[in-house]
Parts: structure tokens; sequence; C-alpha cells
């Protein structure tokens, strides 16, 4: 009977000197409790700043010649609060975002509709068209833009505001509309009459001092909200803090 060859064997494998390791598990990288609670303090502490220029920017923001400064300065303050928004909830972030996109929209129509109606001018000048109808236009622009713009000064801080606050800012805003179809009825029949006393912006000495009661009006509401925030009504309380999101 034949006897069955062995198997053949492999040959012994070299000693490696290291040996498998374990696989670490991942953990997600948590923040300190105490660095939320700088985040959402330097958050309020922008808000508080940008209520504070918002008030300054828009009392002056109707004074000849200081009006440029004023929004210049309104405008920081926006950008202010604007960034400070996420710890005063979801309402005031989606208002917020939404006076963004109608500070854009205003500024846009605006810019576009003073060239439309620089060309509508020198067309109509060239073809010996009345002045006043070109007056017109310039100020049907800019009251379609100041209309848009107006909105979001009122969805800036609406969220924080109390019931009184609110109607201040739809006061300010329909008092700013009411003025701008003051001028528009005005300035056509401004040539050479009683009425054409202008300051060096183009705007009527009677409704330029007028102006100044939406600005009091706005710069009041902006006022009692940040009122709101020193007296620690606003924002409210910091909320559990969920894995890698921020508490608020």
């Amino acid at each position: 009977m034949p006897i069955a060859a062995p198997a053949p064997q492999l040959p012994p494998q070299p000693a490696y000197p290291y040996a498998t390791q374990p696989v670490q598990p991942y953990y997600q990288y948590q923040y300190p409790q105490n660095y939320w609670e700088v985040a959402r303090t330097n958050k309020i502490n922008n808000t508080l700043t940008g209520l504070l220029l918002l008030v300054i920017g828009v009392l002056i923001s109707w004074i000849p010649f200081a009006g440029a400064i004023g929004g210049i300065v309104g405008f920081i303050g926006a950008i202010l609060v604007l960034v400070g928004r996420e710890p005063f909830g979801q309402d005031h972030v989606r208002n917020t975002t939404l006076a963004l996109i109608f500070f854009i929209v205003g500024i846009t129509v605006t810019i576009f509709g003073f060239f439309y109606a620089l060309v509508y001018g020198l067309s109509s000048a060239i073809g010996g068209g009345s002045s006043s109808s070109i007056v017109a236009v310039f100020s049907i622009i800019f009251i379609i833009g100041g209309a848009i713009f107006g909105l979001s000064e009122v969805l800036l801080t609406y969220s924080l505001q109390k019931s009184p606050g609110r109607t201040l800012l739809w006061t300010a805003y329909a008092i700013s509309i009411a003025l701008g179809l003051v001028n528009l009825f005005l300035l056509p029949f401004s040539s050479g009459g009683f009425w054409t006393i202008f300051f060096g912006t183009g705007v009527f000495l009677f409704t330029g001092f007028l102006a100044a009661i939406p600005a009091a009006i706005y710069g009041t509401a902006f006022y009692l909200a940040r009122e709101r925030i020193v007296r620690h009504e606003i924002p409210p309380p910091m909320t559990q803090q969920s894995t890698g999101k921020p508490p608020w």
C-alpha cells in the first residue's frame, strides 16, 4: 500500500517587532462650557454697541451735511447687530437676514433707478422735455428705494421690541414714506416759487426739518430695544449645549 507524501510546509514567517494597535474610538471635539459663555457675551456686547451706534446714526442722519456721517455710523451699528444676532433667537436671526436682503435690494433699486432717471433726464432735455417731469421721476425712484430700505430699518430690531417699540418702528416708516410723497408733489411745482429753498443735499428746508420726526422715532425704538438688553429682559438664558453646536 503506497504511503501518502506529507503535505508541504510553508516556511516560517518572520516575527515583526510591532504588534497591531487597537483602533482608537473617535471623539468629537467639545468646546469648554466657558467658551460658549464668552462667545455669547461677546455677541450680546456687539448688539449693545450696534444699537447705540444706530441711535446716534439715525439721530444725525437728517441733519444737512452731516447725514452721510450718520449713515456711516448707522451702517456700522447695523453690522454689529447682525454679527451678534444668534443669542436672541431664531426670529431675530430671520428678521435680521430679511433686513439685510431689503437693504441690498433698496440700495440696488435706488442706484439703478438713479441712473435710469439720469438717462431719462438727458434724453428729455435733448428733446425739450419739462424739468418738472424729470424731477418727478427722481422722486418716484427715491420713494420706492426708500420704502424698500425702510423695511430693513423696521426688521433689524423688530424681534427685540415689545409692542410699543414695534408701533414706533412702523410709525416712523409710515412718516418717512409720507414725507417722500410730500416731496413728490412739491418738487414739480417748486421751480422759481416759494418752495425753492434747498439744503446743499437737495432736500427742501420744509421737509428736511420734518425728517427729524421719523429719525427721532426710530432712535427711540432702537433705544428701547437696547434698554431691554441692559435690563436683562433679553436674550433668553443659554440652553443646554448640543454636541458640536453652540448653545443658543
